[in-house]
């Protein structure tokens, strides 16, 4: 892309003229070019298939489809893995988990990883966060990077729900994004959008815009007795075809509402001038089952009801209005996307390299997804369910998906192979009945670890904040 090239230059030439973190900048001339702005959302927990911009029947996401329609929709985009704190580590250090090692064995990023905010802010970014999930927390070594994290669930007591804390966020951001431009200031701002996520609890409003099926539903039939899916795992309540229906409608109507807060960003963009010089780009870090393969929430599933995530990106310079991508990407795409767009190629020539628009890129032949031992999930099932086995949950997981393709393989070598052309659903399982094309992808994944290397982990880190442990007990991960 010539377009992308020229904003390359441009950008390199600011940040290589002496913009640096600590030392005071001139007043940019009329003419000199200002590096691009990044605003990088999360709408945690959000699957593709539930959102209008990807063929949702109902209008789930308005501002989604209009930022598509100004930049590109990634329309097979990949998580890492399938819960917050190991996904968001891919985002913000372009590596798979096996790498940076941020998983369920750890509850933390090591401060040894690099990540996008470190960056950016070297190359004189001023650097923002609101976020709204306590697994991705500054007590977990989130925060590197930036000049002030803000734990939304921590900083605004009169907000009742992740709904209030994300608008409380988005607000703030609105503010800080007016001022930074204002002074003529670049800045990486990151939002965790937290809404989706179960519990369940929208507005009757947006219940009522995009609900399927027959009205009113009764939203209090399958949420009395959902408490996340390890009391799930163990019989605690049981969930039939229309308990799942009325979950679905529950949880479109919160991506709804955290759609409208994407519309809100927007517009504060916009207002500020920034818009348009401004990188914008909008994903998930993992989705949610509805009832599919008989699981709710997210954990403990490689489907693509928690793997496949949305990726929409909008630069004007670069980013043609209205494209679309059928290539099959992943989270760890977007730190180099990021610094090309950004001018820091002759930095970290081999990390842009890999940046999704770079025209020289390869085709990527598969992603990746990996889950270590869930320890607070054995936790739990262990002191309230002494009779669950828990041999079904005490194994780690890893997820090989090709355009064509899946594979799932468990630590205790049991394997799941779909055709997801064929099998969209991911309903038959080829393990037995093609053992060619197993082995075929178990070579691919065994030859992709082995070249990965043994990366140790960090010690793993006690979740001890008071408020911490009650957002992650009301979202049903702890007790």
């Amino acid at each position: 892309m010539k377009a992308l090239r020229k904003k390359r230059a441009l950008a390199a030439g600011f940040l290589a003229g002496g913009f640096a973190l600590g030392c005071s900048a001139p007043e940019p001339e009329p003419s000199e070019p200002l590096p691009p702005n990044v605003v990088l959302v999360v709408l945690d927990t959000t699957r593709a298939d539930i959102l209008s911009a990807y063929g949702y029947p109902m209008p789930t996401s308005p501002a989604l489809e209009t930022l598509a329609g100004e930049g590109m929709l990634f329309r097979q985009a990949m998580s890492t893995d399938f819960w917050t704190l190991p996904a968001h580590a891919s985002l913000f250090t372009g590596l798979y988990p096996s790498s940076h090692q941020a998983t369920s064995e750890t509850n933390r990023l090591a401060t040894r990883a690099k990540t996008l905010a470190e960056y950016l802010r070297s190359a004189g970014y001023r650097t923002r966060a609101y976020v709204s999930n306590a697994w991705i927390g500054a007590e977990r070594g989130f925060a590197q990077g930036f000049e002030s994290y803000i734990e939304t669930w921590k900083t605004n007591s009169g907000a009742v729900n992740d709904y209030g804390f994300d608008r409380a966020g988005v607000a703030g951001a609105g503010e800080w994004i007016g001022e930074r431009t204002r002074r003529g200031e670049p800045f990486f701002l990151f939002l965790n959008l937290n809404s989706a996520h179960m519990p369940y609890s929208p507005d009757t409003m947006a219940l009522v815009d995009v609900a399927p099926g027959p009205r009113p539903i009764d939203r209090t039939r399958a949420l009395r007795k959902v408490k996340g899916m390890w009391h799930y795992l163990g019989g605690k309540y049981t969930l039939d075809e229309k308990d799942f229906e009325i979950l679905q409608a529950l949880y479109a109507a919160e991506v709804a509402m955290v759609d409208a807060l994407l519309g809100e960003l927007m517009a504060s963009l916009e207002e500020s001038g920034a818009l348009d010089n401004t990188l914008v780009i909008v994903t998930a870090d993992h989705g949610e089952n509805l009832g599919e393969h008989g699981m709710i929430d997210h954990l403990l599933s490689m489907y693509d009801t928690t793997i496949r995530i949305p990726l929409v990106m909008r630069h004007p310079p670069t980013i043609p209005a209205g494209s679309v991508s059928e290539e099959l990407v992943s989270l760890v795409d977007i730190v180099p996307t990021v610094l090309d767009i950004s001018g820091l190629g002759e930095r970290y020539p081999e990390i842009v390299s890999r940046s999704l628009l770079r025209d020289d890129r390869p085709a990527r032949e598969f992603v990746i997804a990996e889950n270590e031992r869930p320890l607070n999930g054995i936790d739990l099932m262990a002191r309230n369910y002494p009779d669950f086995d828990l041999a079904r949950i005490d194994r780690r997981m890893k997820m090989l998906r090709t355009p064509h393709h899946k594979l799932i393989r468990y630590e205790d070598g049991g394997t799941e192979v779909y055709d997801l052309l064929r099998d969209p659903g991911e309903l038959e399982d080829l393990s037995e009945t093609q053992p060619e094309l197993r082995d075929q992808l178990l070579g691919q994944l065994e030859a992709w670890m082995a070249a990965q290397g043994n990366n140790a982990a960090p010690e793993p880190l006690e979740i001890s904040d008071p408020e911490t442990r009650e957002q992650l007990r009301s979202l049903g991960y702890i007790e």
